[in-house]
């Protein structure tokens, strides 16, 4: 409820903001330091895995820095997690003092279950629940004003079809998005007003996730409050804020945690590494070489110390890395 608050030898190598998991969810729940009068929003989050956690975690965090009006608690849960009596009795409670419900990657069939028990029975109270790639069950509980998926293989809906028909064969998740989101003025042109702007906040939403970086975390939950949280929406306190559009990284590529940008092609990729990187790490352009393959949740999200601790290490052993990602992994 909206509540008013009364190397050695390489430093620049340094791993993100999420370096290794919390094991406990009350370990990772955000609260305001100095909340003061502003107003407050909940949020209340379950994933597959920790990726996303850190990103949250920041983004909360970010949005408590710089917001003079307004500020989140946020509790999250990895999946898992709810099979454990007392962390499922903590989710109810959770869930029923929320504004904004986030689900992802919820696909065990009993886990799926808890969260459905938990979250239909306040989907109507909730100002917004927001269910990316999950079991249907869990994706008829979406709910972003007007948009909603309850019907989602039962009946006809022009949102879906328009999904099915223009999910691009072969290609990756987020590139169907990206389709998606580009060719959405199609379908938006035929739903009433208030329905075009509620599913094109679904996919805008889909879009932060994906990006899935604390930058895109934070646009994501100022853009859900800001349009549909109860005392902030209605009271215009996030309205003369800028919110970013989202930011993805493409969904193959070669990353390295101090080059410039990702890169898409090998050819490049190998030229900064033996032209730059080598001279400035002591290593010569006839190196070895190692391939490693990640996965691409980890990099957007920032949870990549892991990674920057292999490749310090592979490095410090005399070889030169290539470390390529997909997103296919993460599905």
């Amino acid at each position: 409820m909206l509540q008013r608050a009364s190397r050695s030898g390489l430093p620049v190598m340094q791993g993100g903001a999420g370096m290794f998991t919390a094991s406990k969810p009350a370990d990772r729940k955000v609260v305001p330091d100095d909340p003061g009068d502003r107003t407050m929003f909940k949020v209340v989050y379950v994933v597959l895995e920790s990726q996303y956690q850190s990103s949250l975690t920041a983004a909360c965090k970010r949005i408590n820095a710089g917001q003079p009006d307004v500020a989140v608690e946020c509790s999250g849960y990895i999946l898992e997690e709810l099979r454990d009596p007392e962390n499922f009795e903590q989710f109810k409670a959770d869930v029923k003092d929320a504004n904004i419900f986030i689900g992802s990657l919820i696909f065990v069939q009993e886990l799926a279950d808890k969260v459905e028990e938990v979250v239909a029975p306040e989907r109507e109270r909730l100002d917004a629940v927001c269910i990316f790639p999950s079991m249907p069950q869990v994706m008829r509980l979406n709910k972003i004003g007007s948009f909603s998926m309850a019907t989602m293989g039962q009946s006809k809906n022009v949102m879906m079809d328009f999904m099915k028909k223009n999910k691009p064969g072969g290609t990756s998740f987020q590139d169907s998005m990206l389709k998606l989101v580009r060719t959405l003025p199609k379908v938006l042109k035929f739903l009433p007003g208030d329905k075009a702007k509620d599913a094109r906040s679904f996919m805008m939403s889909l879009q932060y996730w994906l990006g899935g970086s604390p930058e895109n975390i934070e646009a994501l939950l100022l853009n859900l409050a800001n349009n549909y949280c109860t005392g902030i929406a209605d009271k215009g306190l996030l309205g003369e804020v800028e919110i970013k559009e989202p930011e993805v990284i493409p969904d193959q590529g070669i990353w390295h945690p101090v080059a410039p940008r990702v890169f898409e092609d090998s050819a490049s990729y190998l030229t900064w590494l033996r032209e730059e990187h080598a001279p400035a790490i002591g290593l010569g352009p006839d190196a070895p070489v190692v391939g490693i393959v990640l996965q691409k949740s980890h990099i957007n999200t920032k949870d990549d110390a892991h990674y920057v601790s292999l490749i310090m290490e592979l490095e410090s052993s005399g070889a030169l890395v290539v470390p390529t990602y997909t997103g296919a992994l993460d599905f």
